[in-house]
This record gives structure tokens, sequence and C-alpha cells, in this order.
């Protein structure tokens, strides 16, 4: 027993398109259903076993069957089968969740121990021992073992949008890289080419020769198969032409489901252009509102608020600063009319610099040794940040020129995260993204890679972004438009945990609340993922933030802005 409720939910139904009732069908002396219940309820990890069926009156035998047995049953969903698996795991109180069908006779309960354990031991939110195509199976067809927790398991069931998220349970944990920590745990050696698994009347037949192999037994291992497998070489080839069913391979009778589903979801319109989803970058939610629209540096802006979470952001299809070129050779141009730094901007630099470490040094972080900052510019933080706490310093900037300068100051410079993980660097103490977050096409993916493969386990990252709620905002090259709750919320789910954060206006204003900073450290609870928490009133709390901000310009000019220059 674990300290979580580890609970295996068996699915199953009658209406198999390829094997209708083969759920119950027998293998030996006993139905389908009761040989994965029983092989199941050895794994020793497991604290409980369920049955989730469906609503349908077909499947009202699979429901006498458990009761007969006394087996807890839940009846939910036909086709939407996250929706069934979710409901169940609420209604049994689950902590974390064992996937198995009822179609695998054969399943190993050590294999089951094998992929539980590296969930409750390896602060992950999604563990297989196999994933579809195009990644490599090295387990055997038919001892599938998907584990995942509640929360993660509620975050699927409140997004999951697509036919095949919602039928296959659990491909919106792994679908999309950096949406959640995913292991495979591989199988040595590998061994995806065999197939226990009951799709067809061929492979009906093979469980029963298995089973008679044994002697009706239920309690053969894993190890014990193989072997027998290996005296039975009929065994595999008269299941060889077996096609298995591919992920994005759903039930056609769930068609009229997943559309009522897509009713149900809103659609922006845009003038002029048909009906799209644009997917939040914060959420993963497909839908969206738009929010703002403006023309800036002559190119259309878009801004979108998600439904989900009320997250502000550009559409990266759409936007000009997704190019991957655009930093590189276009950003400095349009926005200061030169590649090179002018004098006013190295003078905000050097303040803002100035104010990062000093506020940094309030925190009472300890000392960094080494300090990674993502989006250095001319180098003027890291030379603040290597004096003030004689550490060592590396920058990323995309920015030939700016990148140029910082070199030639002697800092250690890449010009992407790519091209620093190539070096295979030292894990730094301190990583820093100033006003970078909200030009990243992808935020998310790269506060995950940031934790994963750069930042020590007990290092800080500190984050300032323009505050939505003061800050002008809206222009061409920001992506995305953070508010301190989007910001916490973005930081949340990547892994991190806020330990200090501010708003204010310096180097530009003493009363204006233009910057959002937070200091995080990776979470020290894996596995705790929450769902997003939903942002309210956003447009009014933009709003009210701009006539606040035209009203202290209008009134004080001198003490809301400072200046720009000496």
């Amino acid at each position: 027993m674990t300290e979580l409720k580890v609970l295996a939910i068996v699915q199953g139904r009658t209406g198999s398109s390829r094997l209708p009732g083969k759920v119950l069908r027998q293998i030996g002396t006993e139905p389908m259903l009761g040989r994965v219940i029983t092989r199941v309820s050895r794994a020793r990890t497991v604290d409980q076993v369920v049955v989730a069926t469906t609503v349908d009156p077909g499947d009202d035998p699979i429901a006498s069957f458990c009761q007969e047995r006394s087996i807890p049953c839940f009846r939910g969903n036909v086709f939407d089968v996250l929706d069934r698996y979710y409901q169940a795991a609420l209604h049994f109180g689950a902590d974390a969740i064992v996937r198995v069908t009822a179609d695998c006779p054969m399943i190993d309960p050590v294999e089951i121990d094998r992929v539980v354990n590296v969930y409750l031991e390896g602060g992950y939110d999604f563990v297989t021992n196999r994933l579809p195509p195009p990644s490599t199976r090295t387990s055997p067809i038919g001892m599938d073992v998907e584990v995942c927790g509640m929360d993660a398991l509620t975050l699927a069931w409140q997004n999951a949008s697509e036919g095949f998220e919602r039928e296959h349970v659990m491909p919106y944990l792994y679908d999309t890289r950096g949406r959640f920590r995913v292991k495979v745990v591989e199988h040595e050696p590998s061994l995806g080419h065999l197939r226990f698994t009951v799709d067809t009347p061929e492979d009906l037949a093979l469980a029963n020769a298995i089973y008679a192999a044994f002697d009706n037994r239920d309690d053969f291992s894993l190890v014990e198969l193989l072997e027998m497998n290996a005296r039975h070489p009929e065994w595999q080839a008269g299941v060889a032409q077996v096609r298995h069913k591919h992920l994005y391979e759903v039930d056609t009778r769930a068609q009229s489901a997943s559309q009522s589903l897509e009713a149900e979801a809103p659609r922006v319109i845009t003038t002029g252009q048909p009906k799209t989803t644009h997917s939040c970058p914060l959420c993963g939610q497909p839908t969206a509102r738009v929010f703002h629209e403006l023309n800036s540096f002559g190119f259309t802006t878009r801004y979108y608020q998600c439904h989900a979470c009320g997250f502000v952001f550009q559409d990266a299809a759409e936007s000009q600063a997704a190019n991957p070129d655009f930093y590189a050779e276009t950003y400095r141009k349009i926005y200061q009319d030169s590649p090179e730094p002018t004098a006013k901007d190295l003078r905000q630099q050097s303040l803002r610099a100035a104010d990062q470490l000093n506020y940094l040094r309030q925190t009472g972080i300890p000392a960094p040794r080494r300090i990674l900052d993502v989006g250095a510019s001319s180098g003027l933080l890291l030379e603040h940040l290597r004096d003030g706490f004689h550490a060592e310093v590396v920058g990323v900037e995309p920015g030939d020129a700016y990148r140029d300068i910082a070199a030639g100051k002697g800092l250690r410079m890449a010009a992407s995260l790519e091209q620093l993980l190539a070096e295979k660097p030292a894990r730094f103490d301190l990583v820093t993204l100033m006003h970078v977050l909200e030009h990243l096409n992808e935020p998310l993916k790269t506060l995950v890679l940031i934790r994963e493969r750069l930042l020590e386990n007990d290092g800080h990252l500190f984050v300032e972004v323009p505050n939505l709620y003061a800050h002008d905002s809206f222009e061409l090259a920001h992506l995305g438009a953070f508010s301190r709750h989007s910001l916490t919320e973005i930081l949340r789910q990547a892994g991190y945990d806020v330990v200090a954060s501010r708003a204010h206006g310096y180097p530009r204003s003493n009363t204006l609340k233009l910057y959002i900073a937070a200091l995080a450290v990776p979470t020290r609870t894996p596995g705790a993922l929450k769902p997003v928490h939903r942002e309210k009133h956003v447009a009014l709390k933009r709003n009210l933030g701009m006539f606040w901000r035209k009203l202290l310009t209008r009134l004080l000019p001198r003490a809301t802005w400072l200046p720009l220059e000496d």
C-alpha cells in the first residue's frame, strides 16, 4: 500500500467494432474480463481495481458480471472514454490512475508494478511502458500500462478536444512535448514485435492457446509467457497479419459525440476569415476570442484571450514576431532604427541591471556561483551579476550586434538555448529572463527546458515581464501579455514554486507598476501539478489600469515618468 490511493481502471464495453462482445468471451474456463481483473489485482502497487464501462444498455452484461463477483463498476460516457475515466477516478477517490484495457488477458502484474513504481518514485505526471508511433515500442502489445496523477487527468479532461484524445484517454498527457513530465519505461531487450492482446478472432484463438498451454492457470508471469511463446512459433505467426489500431483512429460511431463537443466550444470569428481556433500557450485550450487588435510597426497585430484560463496572447501562426529570424535580423532595426544599441537603451539597461541585482540581494538567496542570462542583450546585467556575486556568467542573445558587443567584453555568449545546450554546460545556480518570456513563441516549453536541463535542483529562476494592467504591453514583439496571475500560473505549470515577487516601475516610473518580477525554484512537490486557475475580469482590469496610467500621466507627468536619458 502506498500513501497515495492507486486505482486501476479497466475499461471495457461489449460494442467492440472488430470483435463484438469480446470482453466477455471465454478464454479457457473464464471470461476475458475476469482474466484481466484477476491479473491486475495481483499488482502489489494497486490499491483497488474497478471496471469502467458505459451506460449503453448493451453493456448491462458487464455490469451484471461485476455485480455477481462484487467487482466495483462505474458506468459512464459511451464514446468519451476520457470523461468516463475522470468520473470513475473522482467517484472512487483516486490519487493515481492506472489505465488497463479489458482486452489484455495476459497483462503482467509485475509489469504494472514496474511502471507504477517509476511514477511513484520519479516525480512524473505520466508514466507508461509504450508510446504510439513514431516512438518505438519495446514492450509487447497487450502489456500496455499507463499511469498518471489525478491532477494531470483533470487537466486532460478539462482541455482535451480532439476525438482521439477523448477516446484513447491519455494522449493529451503526451502528445505535446513539454506540456507534462513524461517518462517511458523501456523494456530490454525490445519485445515490441510480440502480440498478446485480443482485438480479432485470431487474437482470441491465440489467447485460448496460451491459457491451454498453461493448463488454464492465470498466474503465469511474463517471463513464463515468453518462454512458452518461444516454444510455439506458430502463435505469433497466427497474428502476424493483424493490424494494430493507431493513435488517431477513433470509433466512427463517436463522430456525433465529438461534433457535439466541438459545438459546445467557443470559436473565434475574425472578419473576412473562416472560423478557426487558437491554442493558448498557457493551458493549451484550443479556443479563444479576439481581445485587441492594433497596427504595430506596420503589421496587423491581433491578441486573443483564452476562454479557459484568461491568458492574453498572439497566435504564433499569425505573428511576424514568431519568425525564428525576427530577433536576429529585424527586431532592433524596427524598434530603434538601428541594429546597434543606442545611448538611451544602454542607460536603461544599466539602471535596470543595478536594480535587479539589488533586489536579488534583498531576497536573501545564496550567492550563485554560475549564472545564465537568457536574452542577455549587450551583457550589462551579466556584468552586474558577475561583479556583484563574483560568479561565472553565460549569456544567450539572438541579436547579432548585441551579442558581439557582449562577447567583446569577454562574456561567454551563445546565439540560442539550443546552441548552448549543444555545448553541454554545467547547470546554473541562477537563470534570469528579463523581459524575455513575453517574446517567446512557446514560453511554457522554454521554462520546462530550463528546469530540466539547465537549472540546478536547488537553483533559482528570476523572471521579469511587462504588466498587462499598467504597461502598454500590446506590440508586435510581445507574443504574450502577462499579469501577475498568469506569470505565476505559467511558472507553476512549468514545475516551479514562486518564492518572491514584486510589481514596480523602475527605471521608467516611481508610481506605475509597469513590470512584474518573480523569483522561483523547482517545485519541492513533484507530481503536484494543478489545473490552470482561470483569471477573471481581465478586460476590466486592463481598462482600469490603462485609465489610471493616462490619468497620472496627465495630472502628474514628471512624477509619473522618469527620464529616459541623462
